[in-house]
């Protein structure tokens, strides 16, 4: 019952009450309306609820960032009553929820069409969840919440362009580190001696013939995997699903370039290797898209541990991407130690704002030490 409900019965008591007690035809009349407007009115909302079949679909499970999602529903009532229009709280694919009137027709389905925009990355429930039956008078409403599961939208991230990424070995390589990945079963050319070389490696017959220390030199092998680390850690904020896209759509465009020149990546979305996407062609991108999607970005951990847990990763990578929300002293210092391991590192760092001092000061100091940085704004 709702408040005019409740001071129309109110009203039709007090008026019977009255009749009786001054013997008044007008007060009798106004009271028996009364009543009789509220019992009419329970038994519409009360028919309409239970009588109603409702039903509601969804054309596509999957769309992406900026595109449309076509929703259906109908509604019917087995018995025809005059109730007012019904009140739908719809879930949309943007995580909100909002209501909307839709008219019922008292001999006929009701149905209706809508597109729903998809402004936001991410796997969302997407329909009708609470219907309101409500009377013409607007003196009871009665409510039926929708038990079916709803349909689950995924939202895939629209990849942006993106500068392809270096591979090393190449600039940035130490010695140390090609000796150590030196292939010593394949030697290559022959040098001579240098500060550092390892004795083992010295051609004994050509040196005594040339008086001089002479040194195989071995292939090194390339470093073909790309990693890219992704920090699921985005704060809440009012801008927090407009940093998710970014961060999302930044990250599809750099594996896209990646897939599209043939490049082993690999996209671990935990701390276990064993939960990793990855991929060499551009066949892999929609699985990865769909992974990106389906992440919460609500990781509690500190990204710097995962940047020093992808150190035993570094044997085979040649390039590394990290795409993150926040840039800490702690993630600069394990990005900085990564680097230092051969591969070459882009770091993107993506912001709803400007960046402030101490974030300008970490990426001059990345950058000073042979980091491709970017910054990224989100909108």
């Amino acid at each position: 019952m709702t408040a005019r409900g409740l001071y129309t019965l109110l009203f039709g008591m007090l008026m019977l009450v009255t009749a009786l007690s001054v013997g008044s035809a007008g007060a009798f009349l106004l009271g028996a309306s009364a009543l009789f407007a509220c019992l009419v009115s329970l038994v519409c909302v009360i028919a309409a609820r239970f009588s109603c079949h409702f039903r509601q679909a969804v054309r596509t499970i999957e769309t992406q960032r900026g595109g449309i999602c076509p929703y259906m529903l109908s509604a019917r009532f087995r018995v025809p009553v005059p109730i007012a229009p019904l009140t739908l709280s719809v879930s949309f694919p943007n995580g909100r929820q909002s209501n909307f009137q839709l008219p019922a027709q008292l001999f006929h389905e009701t149905r209706n069409k809508v597109d729903l925009p998809c402004p936001h990355v991410g796997v969302f429930p997407v329909g009708v969840t609470k219907i309101s039956f409500s009377d013409c008078f607007g003196l009871f409403q009665l409510h039926m919440h929708i038990r079916t599961p709803l349909p689950q939208l995924c939202v895939l991230p629209q990849p942006q362009k993106a500068e392809p990424l270096a591979f090393s070995p190449g600039e940035g390589e130490s010695n140390a580190s090609l000796r150590a990945q030196a292939d010593h079963s394949t030697p290559e050319d022959i040098r001579a001696w240098q500060d550092g070389d390892e004795l083992k490696r010295v051609h004994w017959k050509l040196s005594a013939r040339r008086q001089s220390l002479m040194v195989h030199t071995y292939e090194t092998p390339q470093r073909p995997d790309a990693l890219i680390l992704l920090n699921r850690s985005v704060p809440e904020g009012p801008l927090r699903l407009a940093t998710i896209d970014t961060l999302c759509e930044s990250c599809a465009g750099i594996i896209k370039t990646l897939l599209e020149a043939g490049r082993c990546t690999r996209l671990p979305l935990s701390d276990s290797a064993q939960c990793e996407i990855s991929g060499q062609n551009s066949e892999a991108l929609p699985q990865i898209l769909r992974a990106l999607a389906k992440e919460d970005f609500s990781l509690a951990e500190d990204f710097s541990r995962a940047l020093w847990l992808a150190a035993k990763r570094t044997q085979r990578t040649g390039s590394i991407a990290v795409l993150s929300a926040e840039l800490t002293p702690s993630i600069a210092e394990a990005a900085l130690a990564l680097s230092r391991m051969g591969p070459h590192m882009r770091f993107v760092l993506v912001t709803n704002g400007a960046l402030d001092d101490t974030c300008r000061r970490l990426i001059y100091l990345l950058r000073t030490n042979g980091i491709e940085t970017a910054h990224l704004q989100a909108v």
